[in-house]
């Protein structure tokens, strides 16, 4: 009788060895990181926005709507948006500028825009072609608070 009791407690003492080694381990699911995107001016939802990858902004408007009097030039429909940027669409106004088409004394019309900074805007467009008028922020001089004072006069 002993023999078996010491059997039994060699035998559960293996399998409990066993089952603590083969013991599962615990799935981490990490929930994949929302992407958004920033929106300001014209659209009618505005603030962060969900988007899913590889979204045009064509997509996006037809997604959030945009208002009566938002100047469409002043975006590239096709232009593929990508998450954690901001994107501003402005209001129609009488005369708009065209970063992508404006003449050097068009540019200039702009309170605080003279000859060298027009002169930049040009060369910056014959290099890389303004594809959201955020770029202007990627012209040396001209940063986020002069691009707030341009931007509702701007289009591409």
């Amino acid at each position: 009788m002993k023999k078996i009791q010491i059997i039994g407690f060699i035998l559960l003492f293996i399998l409990s060895v066993i089952h603590s080694l083969r013991k599962p381990e615990p799935l981490n699911y990490k929930k994949p990181k929302e992407l958004t995107v920033t929106l300001e001016g014209a659209f009618n939802q505005t603030g962060k926005i969900p988007i899913k990858e590889g979204m045009t902004m064509k997509d996006l408007v037809k997604k959030v709507g945009i208002k009566e009097n938002a100047s469409v030039k002043s975006i590239n429909m096709n232009k593929i948006i990508h998450a954690e940027e901001s994107y501003y669409l402005p209001v129609k106004q009488e005369h708009m500028i065209s970063l992508n088409n404006a003449t050097k004394k068009e540019l200039m019309m702009l309170k605080g825009i003279g000859e060298k900074t027009a002169d930049k805007i040009i060369e910056y467009r014959k290099k890389h072609c303004f594809e959201k008028i955020e770029d202007l922020k990627n012209i040396k001089g001209i940063g986020n608070q002069r691009f707030l004072k341009y931007r509702n006069n701007l289009s591409l």
